[in-house]
């Protein structure tokens, strides 16, 4: 005997093409919630890492200020006993020849608009040569050098009644104060 070939059907029903369709709408539906969680929470993320490092980048650059504005106060302060040194080392050589050119100048006005009269000159003593040189190419043979009141250092040109006073020390006292400004200047 030959055995008959079976056949086996199923005895239930498939899957309709209605239900086939609702599951696979139901897996995309679920893929695209996820998809849509997922990318506002890492865009939440992305915005909090970004907001944080903005933060941080902030403070950096705050202390970075700070730092900067402390090396030049510090550079200034230091700056200054130098620039200090400077003006008194050679202010008074600056303030020398200032102080020749501006005589120069007032012997040739008095020369000219009080030809006569008797000039008399004090200053300090060792300026007395710088003043002979000048007096000589002023042509002022009969002035008279005389030595400043106690504790001047001040050049007086007197002629007549009137006076002419130089004080060579207020451009170094000037250009003092300007560095000191500078010091202060935030």
């Amino acid at each position: 005997m030959r055995p008959a070939a079976l056949r086996l059907d199923s005895f239930s029903s498939g899957p309709s093409d209605a239900a086939q369709l609702a599951a696979a709408m139901a897996r995309d539906g679920a893929f695209h919630d996820g998809y849509e969680k997922g990318l506002a929470e890492g865009r939440e993320l992305s915005l909090d890492a970004l907001t944080g490092a903005l933060a941080d980048l902030r403070k950096d650059l705050s202390a970075s200020l700070e730092r900067e504005e402390a090396l030049r106060r510090e550079i200034r302060n230091a700056l200054v006993p130098v620039l200090h040194a400077v003006v008194d080392l050679l202010g008074p050589r600056a303030e020398m020849e200032r102080l020749r050119l501006a005589l120069a100048q007032e012997m040739a006005r008095l020369i000219e608009h009080a030809p006569g009269r008797v000039l008399t000159i004090r200053c300090p003593e060792d300026l007395h040569p710088d003043l002979a040189d000048c007096l000589a190419r002023a042509g002022l043979a009969d002035a008279r050098i005389e030595p400043p009141a106690a504790g001047q250092d001040l050049v007086e040109l007197a002629s007549g009644q009137g006076a002419i006073t130089f004080d060579p020390s207020l451009v170094t006292a000037a250009l003092k104060s300007i560095i000191d400004d500078i010091k202060t200047e935030e």
